[in-house]
């Protein structure tokens, strides 16, 4: 990737209104520390095992009482929530190291991301189009630059420094 693209691509990602993700560092940690954990042993974990059992406190639901994400009825809110940390937390791993680290975050039943992570990825023009080749090819990259960030630490090949 050249660094105008690159450039472009972290331009979109900063000024990203991110609503939920900033304002619950507690729950974004165990988010985030699931994703390496998954990473470093080489697999893939379905948005329910990401979020079963945390705790969201956000002012503007429950007046920031803990609220959990129901596994088994999942409803509009909860995917904003879950799409807004993942994507920060994209935001932040693509700052480190060039890649997406949400790509590790899959849908149980479809055993792959959903359709909004690749929409995001198609808005942030990382992919040309959304026809399934073209998805499972980007797909495979990000989750083999994610399993050797949290694994060896090794950044996408060709990285560029900001």
């Amino acid at each position: 990737m050249n660094r105008t693209m690159h450039e472009k691509i972290l331009h979109k990602l900063n000024e990203s209104d991110w609503e939920y993700a900033p304002r619950d560092p507690a729950a974004l940690s165990i988010l985030k520390d699931r994703i390496a954990e998954t990473g470093k042993k080489f697999g893939l974990i379905s948005y329910s095992d990401l979020v079963v059992g945390v705790d969201f406190h956000y002012e503007n639901i429950r007046n920031g009482e803990a609220y959990r994400i129901n596994i088994y009825d999942w409803t509009g809110l909860d995917r904003r929530i879950i799409g807004d940390c993942l994507g920060y937390i994209s935001m932040e791993s693509y700052r480190l190291a060039g890649f997406m680290a949400s790509a590790l975050v899959i849908a149980r039943v479809e055993s792959k991301p959903s359709d909004n992570f690749f929409e995001w990825m198609e808005y942030l023009e990382v992919l040309p189009n959304t026809e399934e080749g073209t998805v499972l090819e980007f797909w495979s990259k990000q989750v083999r630059y994610a399993h050797h960030w949290y694994k060896y630490g090794e950044k996408v090949p060709g990285f560029i420094e900001p």
